[in-house]
């Protein structure tokens, strides 16, 4: 049986044309170099060199072996420093998969946060819909899913079976809210207010079925039933919503981190008071067996962080959190704005 030791072997004393210095490269005695050539010979069924002169030449047999062997040393060599690169990258890769809206207000602020003090990790972000990201999750492809989770609960009871809090551990990263808001009409006041009770119902913007955005908004607008909605228009991403609102089109619940700069400049205002507004929390879900190096590694910080955070403010307390999602550690230290 020919093994790999014995083809480098055999490269190196093809390329010097000498035992004892090929020996002393593959730093084996001579003896042991020559019994090697041998077990090639007895195994290849011919003489791969011609020991009758007084330089060694390959014989026709051993420069078609030299020709074959290069080939497969230099494959296997490549197969395994690309293997162990793959397994190196893994280990120091930290893989999330998330919701469209979460590069827009959660990974352009947090990953540089972390970035100092996971300097030999690499980030990589997946984005889909929150069904199709907890599937990541479960089947391995992912480390991390982050999503908006409401306090109502509607998200974890949408997911239904595709999500068991059971299998998943959580914590939580910081807080965000939907606001209503509108493109402002002459006056400053906006265009599209929810407390007009007067005049034509008010055009809404509303997600597409897929958001898991728009899951967390169906408590509140069954909450204030007597509201004049009428959906004229809508988008299954909020920067589509965000568009509509500034065109003018209507009202829509945006993430106020992604409309706070549209807020302070003018040129979206609120449609409705605080009371309008849809709680959220960034949640962060992991599996609970073992993830590779950098992201177990990432695990025990934010935990840490958690353990050191002030107690759970009374709105998120255990008792009034959705019973399919246990209440997580609230992470104030790399906290988001909103």
């Amino acid at each position: 049986m020919i093994d790999l030791v014995t083809l480098k072997d055999f490269l190196v004393l093809c390329q010097v044309r000498s035992f004892s210095r090929a020996a002393e490269r593959c730093h084996v005695s001579v003896s042991g170099l020559s019994r090697r050539i041998q077990g090639l010979e007895q195994w290849l069924g011919a003489p791969v060199f011609d020991r009758r002169k007084a330089a060694l030449e390959l014989t026709e047999p051993g420069q078609r072996l030299l020709a074959v062997s290069s080939e497969v040393v230099y494959a296997l060599e490549g197969l395994r420093k690309s293997i162990k690169a793959d397994g190196e990258d893994r280990q120091s890769r930290i893989r999330f998969a998330a919701p469209h809206i979460m590069s827009a207000v959660f990974f352009p602020d947090w990953v540089p946060r972390l970035h100092n003090d996971f300097k030999s990790a690499r980030f990589s972000v997946d984005s889909d819909n929150l069904p199709e990201c907890v599937e990541m999750l479960r089947d391995g492809s992912a480390d991390y899913a982050v999503a908006l989770f409401d306090e109502a609960g509607a998200v974890a009871a949408r997911l239904g079976t595709a999500f068991d809090a059971g299998d998943f551990r959580m914590l939580e990263l910081g807080h965000e809210r939907l606001v209503p808001v509108s493109a402002p009409n002459a006056a400053g006041r906006p265009r599209f207010d929810l407390h007009d009770c007067t005049g034509e119902p008010i055009s809404f913007l509303g997600y597409a079925d897929e958001c898991h955005l728009g899951w967390s908004l169906q408590p509140l607008l069954q909450r204030y039933g007597e509201l004049r909605l009428r959906q004229d228009h809508g988008a299954s991403l909020a920067d589509g919503l965000r568009f509509m609102a500034l065109s003018g089109l209507g009202v829509a619940w945006l993430p106020h981190a992604l409309v706070r700069e549209d807020m302070h400049a003018g040129r979206l205002v609120r449609a409705g008071e605080a009371a309008f507004d849809v709680a959220l929390r960034f949640t962060l879900l992991r599996r609970p067996d073992a993830l590779a190096t950098q992201a177990e590694r990432l695990w025990r910080y934010l935990s840490d962080l958690a353990q050191a955070s002030p107690p759970i403010p009374a709105g998120l307390a255990a008792k009034e959190m959705p019973s399919q999602v246990p209440a997580p550690a609230t992470l104030h230290a790399p906290a988001l704005a909103g």
